[in-house]
């Protein structure tokens, strides 16, 4: 026998569901406004630049942030994560 422990890493798991969501979030709000620009006849530029599909942007990169925050090996790579964050909060608020 190899191992006699179990050998998942919990925190790991954890942390890198958080980027996994963000894009499942982006892919999921990207396929519904190309899907609804069809439906209304709009360019899919202008679909996108509406608020809808903005917050939903912006929310999932906070995910996608933390989920990367949190596999930082580094603290400057945490920073620089930590700051895109910030800017993704502000942007959700002002979508």
């Amino acid at each position: 026998m190899l191992y006699s422990l179990p050998v998942i890493n919990w925190f790991s798991v954890f942390i890198n569901s958080f980027w996994i969501t963000g894009l499942a979030i982006l892919l999921a709000a990207f396929s519904y406004h190309y899907w609804l620009a069809e439906q209304e006849n709009r360019r899919l530029r202008e679909q996108l630049n509406q608020p809808a599909f903005q917050k939903l942007f912006w929310f999932s990169f906070i995910f996608v942030g933390i989920g990367l925050a949190g596999t930082s090996r580094t603290g400057w790579e945490t920073g620089l994560w930590i700051i895109f964050i910030l800017f993704s909060i502000v942007n959700t608020i002002k979508a």
